[in-house]
């Protein structure tokens, strides 16, 4: 068929954009956008923070969204991270939020955490953590307040937590530090180890429990004549251990293979530690 008329023109397939004297392509466009993007951000953008039982995938570099772990592995906290190889036969549990373990046996993931009790101040600031082992936290005592000063409570959770005060500017200043062993991430249930004045660095102290909380508080002494400031740098710590499935605790049992926790005995009764079924717990003469 002819049709009359001037010849139709060809629809561009790249639109050109007009920015002052520059003629840009949209294919040009795009490329300068991705190239700003890279030099502001990196190759890898910021990482994304992603929920327990997912990780940050990458695609060309950037990226791009949160995945599931993949069988066999598992991540327990929300944040940036890879997930972490189940330890055992690496079954995954709770949606690649745990990892199942045998009966008469636990999971403990042994990710490091340091969390903060309270408001954060300027003083004394808490930046909470997941996966480091070690960190540094400073206090800085005020002299224009000459009542006493407090930090919120930091709890450290992981294998053998330790608190170590590495430097002292002990100047017009009672330091003093408080310490509790806890039974749980939240220190719901505690026993206090600690509670003495500290006067030198060096000072130290480690716990045998998952879940060590401290507390540092100070006086000023000396009055409207103090002007300068007493400090403290403190060190934390935890021992790096990989996941594991761990027997279950004298008193316990577990008579199942998943992420769950062992079940104590009746009350007054007794077992050994790593029991798998109820009938290990008995009861002790006279009762």
């Amino acid at each position: 068929r002819v049709r009359d008329g001037p010849p139709r023109r060809a629809r561009n397939p790249s639109p050109i954009f007009r920015a002052g004297a520059m003629r840009w392509t949209t294919a040009t466009a795009l490329a300068l956008a991705l190239a700003t993007f890279m030099l502001l951000f990196g190759a890898t953008g910021a990482a994304l923070s992603c929920l327990s039982g997912s990780y940050a995938s990458e695609a060309d570099g950037l990226n791009s969204s949160c995945v599931a772990c993949e069988a066999g592995t598992f991540k327990s906290f929300e944040g940036p991270g890879a997930c972490l190889s189940c330890p055992g036969d690496g079954v995954s549990a709770e949606e690649g939020r745990s990892c199942a373990c045998g009966a008469g046996h636990f999971f403990e993931d042994n990710v490091p955490r340091l969390s903060c009790s309270g408001e954060s101040s300027e003083s004394c600031p808490c930046t909470p953590s997941v996966g480091s082992n070690d960190g540094t936290l400073s206090f800085e005592a005020d002299p224009s307040d000459w009542d006493w000063q407090s930090c919120a409570s930091i709890i450290i959770s992981g294998v053998a937590p330790r608190v170590t005060i590495t430097s002292l500017e002990e100047q017009n200043v009672g330091l003093y530090v408080y310490l509790d062993e806890c039974d749980d991430a939240d220190c719901m249930s505690y026993q206090s180890v600690r509670n003495e004045q500290v006067s030198n660095s060096g000072w130290e102290y480690e716990s045998s429990t998952r879940h060590l909380r401290f507390r540092f508080s100070w006086s000023v002494s000396g009055g409207s004549s103090i002007t300068t400031s007493g400090s403290v740098i403190a060190t934390w710590s935890t021992t790096s251990m990989p996941p594991g499935c761990s027997p279950c605790e004298a008193g316990d049992y577990k008579d199942t293979t998943d992420a769950a926790g062992c079940t104590a005995c009746p009350s007054n009764a007794v077992s050994p530690e790593g029991s798998t079924s109820l009938s290990a717990c008995t009861c002790p003469a006279a009762f």
